[in-house]
């Protein structure tokens, strides 16, 4: 396992609950100090994902449990509205990423995932602002309108740079739904978006491996111990920090790397 792969693993596991998009800080690593073609750069992406996804069943086991059960009616009607809203907007922004990816060439990868950084600073900032100007009422549970908004808004996550977590508790504050329930439904909004993503490029797709089968488990496996703790420190300090501040910083950092292709 080569010292790359390591802390590819370890930024995913750190930052897929952060809402500073773990696919935008692994591709610009991977694209920087990785030693695999471009072209492969997305596939690994998503197998770092299962890691991420694995966590979130282990987090919420009876949740899982009654939801595949169909013993919890309501919260499987809303994650199956939000899976198709992100299926609407995610598989083709996912497909013709794939053939675009490919084409940037030096920094500008940077500058691309800088600028959707500013974008997801912008989005968890609005929430913030609302929540300041007026005491709103607020939705304890999502309902089908707000689970396919999150739904339609996940899809566009998969620009890197463009958080998930962020984007979609994003819009789910912005329609009221109480804090900690928001969360909650975006972590298990990423288990059939992760699954769904997976099957359309590595199974229907037959994407090759992007690393060696046993450096890709022990890649999985980092994933999931610190995705599973970083998720468990989320859960705690999210009410003390502004994201929004945090991503307007990596984002000019992303950009102020990606300068030089544009001079």
């Amino acid at each position: 396992m080569e010292p790359w792969q390591i802390i590819v693993a370890l930024i995913q596991g750190l930052v897929e609950w952060l809402p500073i998009s773990s696919e935008g800080q692994a591709v610009l690593y991977i694209y920087n100090f990785a030693t695999i073609p471009m072209s492969q750069m997305l596939t690994l992406v998503v197998w770092l994902h299962l890691g991420t996804a694995l966590a979130v069943i282990v987090r919420y086991p009876r949740t899982i449990l009654e939801i595949i059960s169909f013993k919890d009616q309501k919260l499987f009607r809303t994650l199956l509205i939000a899976t198709i809203g992100t299926a609407i907007t995610a598989i083709p922004l996912y497909l013709v990423l794939k053939e675009t990816l490919t084409t940037f060439h030096g920094e500008i990868v940077n500058v691309l995932v800088g600028g959707l950084l500013f974008v997801t600073a912008v989005f968890l900032y609005l929430p913030t602002r609302n929540a300041e100007n007026a005491e709103i009422e607020q939705v304890e549970e999502p309902e089908s309108k707000q689970a396919l908004f999150a739904g339609l808004a996940q899809g566009f996550a998969v620009l890197p740079g463009l958080s998930r977590s962020g984007i979609t508790i994003s819009a789910l504050l912005m329609q009221k739904i109480e804090k900690e329930k928001a969360m909650a439904f975006s972590f298990l909004m990423s288990v059939p978006a992760v699954l769904g993503i997976f099957v359309l490029d590595v199974v229907i797709g037959n994407a090759p491996l992007p690393v060696a089968p046993i450096d890709l488990v022990l890649i999985e496996i980092v994933v999931f111990i610190v995705g599973l703790a970083s998720m468990e420190f989320l859960l705690r300090i999210a009410k003390k920090v502004s994201f929004w501040k945090l991503c307007i910083l990596l984002g000019a950092i992303a950009i102020l790397f990606g300068l030089p292709a544009l001079i």
